[in-house]
């Protein structure tokens, strides 16, 4: 190893003075031993994410019922009590109950619905036709995380029901012949985000490149497939909060529109949350 030299002033004479670096000492890490551990690591730790349940997920869940105690009148004040339970493992935020026909005076809106939580809601509602119409009743509220659920339900008013449940399902009693008619429309197409497998950062599902890594999450639809083509090079993956919070949702719209009983609808709910 080449050594330093030193010049000190000597008066006229410049002297040379011999400084030896120290050597560092050789490492007795053996590189290839070491990647292998930190393979080895890796995988330990993707393996154990990979085994985490879905309680790590916090969703809300929100089941209700609707009570009428006397025949439903126009033009009239009617009473209605409302049931809310959150049977999800999160909070729910900003419940929001509304309806198309009715005009209501009471509570509407739930700030904040922990899970476990229960609320009754005792609201009066109006309604000026004399013809018997379908109105719909829908529930809408919202997860911490920012997703967003949404349960409908319909009947018939006015009616002569007398002390008993109502809003029981999606499709209104009598029309089950025209269930078509009621599917409810997805308002969004595609997952919502996509994670990046590099870094595990959450990013909308347009988005090319991770915005903390820099790592590419989708292929570009502009080159060619037989030349430039970065398809393997991506580290997007599916969001599994995503395919979780669909499948709650579908098994939400099976019971509204009826095709789940209360007690298929509460086994599959409970297999899922597990």
């Amino acid at each position: 190893m080449a050594e330093d030299l030193s010049f000190t002033g000597t008066g006229g004479r410049k002297k040379v003075r011999k400084v030896k670096r120290k050597r560092s000492r050789n490492s007795n890490t053996d590189p290839a031993k070491l990647l292998d551990e930190v393979i080895r690591a890796k995988k330990l730790a993707d393996k154990s994410l990979s085994s985490l349940s879905v309680d790590q997920f916090s969703v809300p869940f929100i089941e209700f019922s609707v009570h009428q105690s006397n025949p439903f009148k126009h033009d009239n004040w009617n009473g209605l009590e409302i049931s809310l339970s959150n049977t999800g493992t999160g909070e729910a935020k900003n419940v929001t109950i509304s309806f198309d026909r009715f005009e209501t005076k009471g509570q509407t809106i739930v700030d904040s619905l922990k899970s476990g939580d229960e609320s009754k809601l005792n609201i009066e509602a109006l309604i000026s036709s004399r013809d018997k119409e379908i109105t719909r009743m829908e529930v809408y509220y919202h997860s911490i995380e920012g997703d967003t659920f949404s349960a409908i339900r319909r009947d018939w008013f006015p009616n002569d029901y007398e002390g008993q449940a109502i809003f029981s399902k999606e499709i209104p009693p009598g029309e089950e012949a025209n269930a078509e008619k009621y599917s409810r429309k997805e308002v969004f197409s595609g997952d919502l985000h996509i994670v990046c497998g590099n870094c595990g950062t959450r990013a909308p599902s347009n988005f090319r490149i991770c915005g903390k890594c820099g790592s590419r999450l989708q292929k570009r639809v502009d080159r060619r497939s037989d030349w430039g083509s970065n398809l393997n090079e991506t580290t997007a993956k599916k969001d599994d909060r995503e395919v979780f919070i669909k499948k709650l949702r579908k098994l939400g719209e099976l019971k509204d529109k009826g095709m789940l009983s209360e007690a298929e609808f509460q086994a599959a709910k409970e297999s899922l949350l597990k």
